[in-house]
């Protein structure tokens, strides 16, 4: 089975009122899906061993389904493997008979979980390589919650646990990329324009005085973008063919707002003529997909397509440099392999 993916045809045009422009950006996005002018059939990626976090639920399970039709091996880190079997099977019934899954327990509101996870990854026979990180999982809690760990929870499942494992299964990631040659190996953080909504303050970090919902969650997303900035910047220091990106699926009605009550009911008329969950994963995998984006714009933010301008605190390396000790600091009892 081929897999065909349309980027977005009209990536040049500037769009004169900004007010507009991710409802106009989210249906062009869609057309170009639809009537298919422009095809981009890539190549299969049978030796290629994916990671990812989440399971093959909401915008993950069309990640899957893409990664799999490429006939990628996709180890999926997850709370609960027999619901995410159930997601496969569903793929699997839609005719996809290509490419392979593994399933590890992953649990990102513990450190001493992700650590295990990585592990096992580096352990079993499917990740002997790694070529491809999808930090994608998330959550947002509608109350304050502390995680084992001591941390605010949104911040350690959207940010610091994805740290940590980054940074576990570097190593691999790095070893693969030197085997590789011409094509690198690729991190990607799942995130969101609202990172452009906040600003880090380090007095507040795994913590908060006063919690907002909302308010954590932009601050998570920021510090994803932060992340990729960092690991690009010390990619080309070490002058390794790795790239990390920040990406932003669009606005999608999933289950991720399920939590935060009147708040979600208050997205959801903008959430539904949002993208959906198939023009997401698209969205998601264009960097990692396509040749000539990936070396270009490494460290950068995406969205529909374009690398966009980011929240400017992620672009100073004092705020990069002081993210990266803080979050080392509080990860060093889990941060040896």
């Amino acid at each position: 089975m081929k897999i065909q993916i349309c980027w977005w045809k009209t990536r040049q045009q500037k769009l004169t009122k900004p007010y507009i422009s991710q409802f106009r950006q989210i249906h062009l996005l869609e057309t170009c899906f639809k009537d298919l002018h422009h095809i981009f059939e890539l190549k299969k990626r049978s030796d290629q061993v994916v990671v990812m976090t989440g399971g093959p639920r909401g915008i993950g399970f069309d990640i899957v389904k893409k990664l799999l039709q490429l006939d990628y091996t996709v180890i999926l880190g997850v709370r609960n493997i027999s619901a995410s079997q159930n997601g496969i099977d569903k793929i699997r019934s839609l005719g996809i008979t290509s490419g392979g899954v593994k399933f590890l327990n992953l649990d990102l509101k513990s450190l001493n979980s992700v650590r295990q996870f990585a592990k096992e990854v580096l352990t079993c026979e499917e990740g002997s390589r790694i070529d491809l990180l999808l930090n994608n999982a998330g959550s947002v809690n509608g109350n304050y919650e502390i995680t084992p760990d001591n941390m605010e929870s949104t911040f350690q499942v959207n940010y610091l646990s994805h740290f940590l494992l980054t940074n576990l299964l570097l190593p691999r990631i790095k070893e693969t990329a030197a085997k590789k040659g011409g094509e690198p190996c690729q991190i990607v953080n799942t995130s969101s324009h609202v990172q452009n909504a906040c600003k880090i303050k380090f007095n507040e970090l795994e913590t908060s005085k006063v919690y907002v919902p909302f308010k954590s969650y932009c601050k998570s997303k920021l510090y994803q973008v932060v992340h990729v900035k960092t690991l690009e910047n010390k990619f080309r220091e070490e002058k390794i063919n790795v790239h990390a990106y920040a990406v932003h699926p669009g606005e999608i009605a999933t289950d991720i707002w399920d939590t935060v009550g009147i708040f979600a009911k208050i997205l959801q008329p903008v959430m539904n003529l949002g993208r959906t969950t198939d023009g997401a994963a698209n969205t998601v995998l264009y960097p990692v997909l396509t040749p000539e984006v990936g070396a270009k714009f490494g460290g950068e933010y995406f969205e529909s397509g374009q690398v966009k301008p980011s929240n400017k605190q992620a672009n100073k390396l004092e705020i990069q440099e002081k993210l990266w000790e803080r979050s080392l600091e509080l990860t060093k009892d889990f941060n040896e392999n």
